[in-house]
Order: C-alpha cells, then sequence, then structure tokens
C-alpha cells in the first residue's frame, strides 16, 4: 500500500496557519506528500523547504486574483496537488489542520483494511474545531464534526466547491467509513489580529472589495462573544505544542441558551434537541457512509 500526502498553503505565514505542523503532522502515514505552493508574498515556501523531509515534494502555480467565485481557487489548488499524488490512497490536509500523532494507528489500518474495497471510495476523520484560542472548542451545530480527509486515488475523485470536502466529477457524495483519524481545526483560534488577516484574505475568494469591508467591519477582540464553546481538556498534537504554549491569548464566551441571530438561531434549536433527545437534525453530512 502506497500513501500519498497532499495539500496546498499559500500566504500561510501572512495568515497565521500552523501550516508546517499539519504538514508535519501526516508525514508519518504518507510515502510521498504534495505540497502546491501557489504564487505567495510570504516565506511559505522557505518555510516548508525548512522542513528537509525527502517526502516532500513542492509544486508552484499562479495565482488568479480575480477567481472570487464561492471559493473555488481553493478547490482547484487542491486539486493540482491531487493530480500529483501516485499513492493507492491520498490524505488531504489543510494548512490550518493538524492530525492527533495518536489516532495515526487508526488511519493506518482502516486504510489497509479497505485498500481492496473498491465500494469504499475514502474515509473520515473526526474534527475539534478550536474557536477563540487553543483551550476552547466550539460545541454548537454548525460545525462539521467528519469529513473526508483519505480519498482513493480515482481521476473521478476531486475537491469540490472550496475545499472542504470531495466529491465524484458528477457531484455525488463519496461512499465512505470512519478511519478513527482525529483533526484539531485550528483555523478559528488564531491571534485576533491574524484572524482578521485571514478573514480579509479569505472573504475576497467570495466577495468583491466593498461587501469584503463589510464583512472584516469587525469589533477590535474580533472573535464573537456568544459562540457556544467548552474548556478543552484534551491533548494538542505534539507538532502544535510551541504554538500552544507560546500563545498569549484567551477567549471567554457568554455562551447564551439560544442566540437570537439568523444564521445560528435554527443551529441552536438542533443543539439543544440532540441534548434533549439523542436526536440528530441538520447535521452536514458532505458523504454517504458505509457501515
Amino acid at each position: 500500500m502506497k500513501v500519498s500526502g497532499f495539500t496546498f498553503i499559500r500566504n500561510g505565514t501572512t495568515m497565521g496557519y500552523p501550516f508546517v505542523p499539519a504538514i508535519r503532522s501526516i508525514l508519518p502515514l504518507c510515502d510521498e506528500m504534495i505540497v502546491n505552493i501557489p504564487r505567495s508574498t510570504d516565506d511559505t515556501l522557505a518555510k516548508v523547504k525548512e522542513i528537509g523531509d525527502p517526502k516532500i515534494l513542492i509544486i508552484e502555480s499562479e495565482w488568479d486574483e480575480s477567481l472570487r467565485i464561492n471559493g473555488l481557487a481553493l478547490s482547484h489548488h487542491t486539486n493540482l496537488a491531487l493530480e500529483q499524488c501516485t499513492g493507492d490512497w491520498c490524505v488531504y490536509v489543510q494548512g490550518d489542520e493538524v492530525l492527533h500523532e495518536n489516532t495515526l494507528p487508526s488511519m493506518r489500518i482502516a486504510m489497509s483494511r479497505e485498500l481492496d474495497n473498491p465500494q469504499v471510495q475514502g474515509l473520515l476523520v473526526d474534527y475539534t474545531h478550536f474557536y477563540g484560542s487553543y483551550q476552547t472548542w466550539a460545541c454548537s451545530f454548525g460545525w462539521y464534526r467528519r469529513e473526508v480527509r483519505v480519498v482513493r486515488r480515482d481521476p473521478n475523485i476531486r475537491s469540490r466547491g472550496d475545499a472542504q470536502g470531495f466529491r465524484t466529477v458528477t457531484n455525488e457524495k463519496l461512499r465512505v467509513k470512519i478511519s478513527g483519524g482525529q483533526y484539531h481545526h485550528y483555523g478559528h483560534a488564531l491571534p485576533p489580529q491574524l484572524a482578521r488577516v485571514k478573514l480579509r484574505n479569505l472573504s475576497k475568494l467570495w466577495h468583491d472589495d466593498n461587501s469584503v469591508e463589510k464583512i472584516c467591519d469587525r469589533p477590535e477582540v474580533f472573535y464573537e462573544d456568544d459562540q457556544k464553546v467548552k474548556p478543552f481538556t484534551g491533548t494538542h498534537p505534539q507538532v502544535m505544542q510551541e504554538l500552544v504554549s507560546a500563545a498569549g491569548w484567551t477567549y471567554r464566551s457568554r455562551n447564551p441558551f439560544i442566540r437570537f441571530r439568523k444564521k445560528v438561531f435554527w443551529n441552536d434549536l438542533a443543539y439543544h434537541l440532540k441534548n434533549l433527545t439523542g436526536i440528530e437534525i441538520g447535521v452536514h453530512k458532505n458523504y454517504r457512509l458505509l457501515r
């Protein structure tokens, strides 16, 4: 069994992404690691080279500033990396995601077990989404709890939309099983000043300049004060320990029972329904789970 890792990252240092830990976290799984670095204006390329692992193959690509349609630049550059993979399985990690080393064995076992089962097109990983800090995680609905991060090398499987997940070229959901892998998502736990830079840069992939300015008009503290979060009591991946130890910011939330904001109101109702009855509704599932 041959395993390829793949990712893309542009201006990762500017946006505060832990892209070096992200890459390092999946290297133990992989026989090769494809890193697509679109034209950047910071030291992203140099930092990836500094990792110094012979498994890493860097490809450089152009960046189209005019591509402001539904975040399609993200899936486009993800697919440029995917196309260079030569493994039986391809493991994807985004620049703000880190695989926990405790779950590496489970992922390898799952890939080996399903290698000769063509019905399985991909594997899911579980997520912990951090919000506001490295010590608080988002527990409300509206955050995906699982997503496809391992796909079979197949020209009919591609990253779609804003690169959150994968589907077939005819937009069918993939048939998947659970891998046992655990990803920590740090994209919403950046220092507030870097979180603002990230928001501005990513918003440009969906909106025109006037809309971007409205979106980025946020309080100085940046993070919303009513996110439903819980204290994080687990362990961070080893490759994140230095960043976590150096973190100098915290986050506190009012955690209201129900937030009367249009975009989260129904998520809050679903959250309390799950807590009271165990019934889940409206949970994001960009895949078809095989039992």
